[in-house]
């Protein structure tokens, strides 16, 4: 049989049935050429191994002639040289045995390899391009989405109160707050409230820092309850204020035809239908004043009164729920209870409107009513 013997390192592969030296590249891993020959007989052996033989002397001789200098380094130095000289042929023929082998594409001398990985390495480089421009994706919506959330939050024009759902006390109460006639003998028929996101307030009078700690903290409850409302003191501003809060004395009350002996503060709206200032806040309201009697009052009784006139600046009236800060003859109730922060969510519903009935307002809260199961 035919083989292919390598000049340099004497390593040999005998052809297969079928193979021919043209299927072969020429070269062998060491770089020396394949040479052909019909068989390895003693002559063609024994010169390779002379030739083999003549180019490790002359290289013995060229590294004895280099290293003269150290009798020492030039031992260990062949020693290594002639250890790697084997384990390089070793390898070599070993390589060529493997190599030549493979009948379609000899892995020693095929480069698919190497295009193969190419390809990969472009589409895992394409791949990691995708998946870090979808992440940078992702994260930019989650950065926009939490910036239009915190805008919405300090605009207060987000309003999911409407997926509430509350207690037949609530409901009730809140009917009785926006509906039942008063102890004046007001008829509130109609659904009154504010239709604009900030109601400006100018504070007039004499109040005590208390007062206005009290008016603050339920300003800031009224604010956090209604995320489409918001209260604002707005002393500064030119225009005329939206709501005015009086700290007067009660002697200043028979100004407005209120007997100063049977109340402690009021209050009075102007709403779309009417130019001047009433006692009914049915409709849509644009002003309202808030009177507070600042003589003859503890600050316990000052602070109620302020949170309770606030109230109905928002358009609730009395009911009799002594849980409620706008209880007739309630308990001097000094901040807003759970039941009036829920009452007022319910009236600054966005499907609650102005001049809404009675039983148009039952027809939305009957699908808000909690249920047991």
């Amino acid at each position: 049989m035919p083989y292919l013997v390598c000049k340099k390192c004497g390593g040999y592969y005998q052809l297969q049935e079928g193979e021919s030296p043209d299927d072969f590249y020429g070269k062998c891993n060491c770089g020396g050429d394949l040479k052909y020959v019909e068989s390895l007989e003693g002559d063609t052996l024994i010169n390779l191994e002379s030739q083999e033989l003549e180019s490790q002397e002359l290289e013995s001789q060229e590294l004895e002639s280099q290293e003269l200098e150290s009798q020492e380094l030039e031992s260990q130095e062949l020693e290594s040289q002639e250890s790697n000289s084997v384990i390089v042929l070793e390898s070599q023929e070993s390589n060529l045995s493997k190599g030549l082998k493979s009948q379609e594409e000899p892995p020693i001398y095929d480069d698919s390899r190497l295009q193969t990985d190419s390809k990969n390495n472009k589409i895992l480089s394409s791949n990691l391009f995708r998946i870090s421009l979808i992440i940078g994706l992702i994260t930019l919506l989650i950065i926009s989405i939490g910036l239009i959330a915190a805008k919405n939050d300090s605009d207060h024009v987000l309003n999911l109160n409407i997926y509430e759902k509350y207690s037949d006390e609530e409901i009730n109460t809140f009917l009785e707050s926006a509906f039942s006639p008063d102890d004046y003998g007001n008829s509130y028929d109609k659904v009154g409230k504010w239709n604009i996101n900030v109601v400006r307030i100018r504070v007039v009078g004499s109040p005590t820092s208390e007062d206005l700690k009290t008016l603050n903290n339920a300003i800031n409850d009224i604010n956090a309850n209604v995320k489409d409302f918001q209260l604002k003191i707005d002393d500064k501003n030119q225009l005329e204020a939206d709501m005015e809060i009086y700290f007067v004395p009660h002697s200043e009350f028979t100004r407005f035809s209120i007997d100063p002996s049977k109340v402690d503060g009021f209050t009075e709206w102007k709403v779309s239908t009417s130019g001047i200032y009433g006692g009914n806040s049915a409709g849509e309201i644009f002003k309202s004043r808030i009177f507070i009697g600042i003589d003859g009052l503890s600050q316990e009784r000052r602070s109620h009164v302020i949170v309770h006139e606030l109230a109905h600046g928002l358009g609730l009236h009395h009911n009799h729920n002594h849980n409620s800060v706008l209880s007739v003859n309630g308990p001097d109730s000094t901040e807003f209870s759970d039941l009036d922060n829920t009452m007022i969510r319910i009236l600054y519903r966005e499907d609650l409107q102005p001049y809404m009935s009675r039983g148009q307002v039952e027809t939305v809260l009957n699908n808000s009513r909690g249920s047991f199961f």
